[in-house]
């Protein structure tokens, strides 16, 4: 007890060192007023993926005055969601209910909210997690419409991917005709995006490493060319642009921010959007009390400054809960786009909802090419049952 104690003192003086301090909701205990159970994806402590349960969790009867209640067809994995599993994500009291990306049909709303009419189509995404339930209660501001003309496979296929692509693309990096873009894992569903994205814009050089089964694929869809991870991609790259590239997008963190910054031109940028590398996990059954040991605790700024380089951070989170006005215009922008034909979602899997282990170990093992998603009810099947047979009138507060 007395180690468990100890631990406990560690992660709340050290909380600040932590690049993601979302909190995932607590499994909810059911009440006389819950009238009826809903499965979810629940996390049971930081650690293996047996941690990781498909159960019932209780659907409150009343929604609150600034919910949405959205009932969940699809559901987009993320690396988010294993941030959660490994701690990177840290909770302290569980289970809680996992998920950052979903969409589906709104059949109510709470008091406060006047802008979502009952029958609308939704994405959600929101970082603290929730969102793994056949039934979840959203906060407005994490609900995004979707088009009529857009499904809502596609809609999850499209969401946080492209909302974070375009982000480091256009905003963080400032994309102009001409540049060169280098990004890890480029075959991923942020990656695909990236390429797709980048593309748009005349003359744009892609670069990324991947691994050898994906090289084609990358090929067809627009990668210029595309390096194994295992192999010496910086040296190759900087013998045919001797002063570097113009945007390195690094997915995994720690020491790999080193490593692209050798990459980085002139007035170029590294944004950094990921923490697969960031933190060396201990081999200890007490998984998410014992502090993982960060793998890079400073990055000079001589070359910086040498190079007039910007090393830049991306953290979604904070754009879904201060700045949910910019992340609409970006997601109607990311709409038209498909709608035009422009873009289209690569999705490499389409799993049943209680396959979400196989899901994660796909995203760990980078054997995906492009967006994992989860089902949980079939858009087309669930359009031809009456509306009132899947809708019963539900209450607000």
């Amino acid at each position: 007890m007395g180690l468990l104690c100890g631990l406990e003192r560690n992660y709340s003086r050290d909380m600040d060192s932590f690049p993601l301090q979302f909190t995932a909701p607590k499994v909810k205990e059911p009440s006389i007023h819950d009238t009826y159970m809903e499965q979810a994806i629940t996390l049971n402590g930081h650690g293996d993926f047996n941690r990781i349960k498909v159960e019932d969790a209780p659907v409150p009867e009343f929604i609150e005055d600034d919910l949405v209640e959205v009932e969940v067809f699809y559901c987009g994995l993320n690396f988010m969601d294993n941030y959660l599993r490994l701690g990177i994500i840290r909770n302290t009291d569980f289970p809680v209910i996992m998920g950052s990306e979903c969409s589906g049909i709104a059949p109510a709303s709470g008091y406060e909210v006047c802008d979502i009419e009952e029958g609308q189509r939704v994405l959600c995404l929101k970082m603290q997690g929730g969102l793994f339930h056949g039934i979840a209660q959203v906060p407005r501001k994490n609900c995004f419409p979707v088009p009529d003309n857009i499904r809502l496979i596609d809609a999850v296929g499209l969401g946080l991917n492209f909302l974070v692509a375009y982000l480091c693309l256009f905003d963080l990096a400032r994309l102009r005709t001409g540049q060169t873009v280098f990004m890890q894992s480029i075959a991923g569903g942020v990656g695909t995006a990236v390429v797709q994205l980048a593309r748009l814009v005349p003359l744009v050089k892609i670069l990324g490493t991947a691994s050898v089964t994906k090289h084609e694929k990358l090929r067809a869809l627009g990668v210029n060319r595309v390096f194994r991870h295992d192999e010496n991609y910086v040296g190759q790259i900087l013998e045919e642009y001797p002063g570097g590239v113009d945007i390195v997008i690094n997915t995994n963190g720690g020491v790999d921010t080193e490593k692209c910054l050798k990459l980085v031109k002139a007035c170029g940028r590294l944004i950094n959007i990921g923490s697969n590398s960031t933190a060396i996990y201990p081999k200890t059954k007490f998984w998410g009390l014992k502090m993982p040991s960060w793998d890079t605790r400073q990055i000079s700024t001589t070359h910086m400054i040498k190079r007039n380089c910007a090393v830049i951070g991306l953290n979604v989170g904070d754009y879904l809960e201060n700045d949910t006005k910019k992340v609409q215009k970006i997601l109607t922008t990311v709409f038209q786009l498909y709608t035009r034909e422009q873009i289209h979602p690569q999705i490499h899997s389409i799993l049943e909802f209680e396959k979400v282990v196989d899901g994660m170990r796909q995203l760990c093992s980078r054997e995906n090419c492009g967006k994992v998603i989860l089902s949980v009810q079939d858009e087309a099947t669930r359009l031809e049952v009456p509306e009132y047979v899947l809708n019963p009138p539900r209450r607000v507060r």
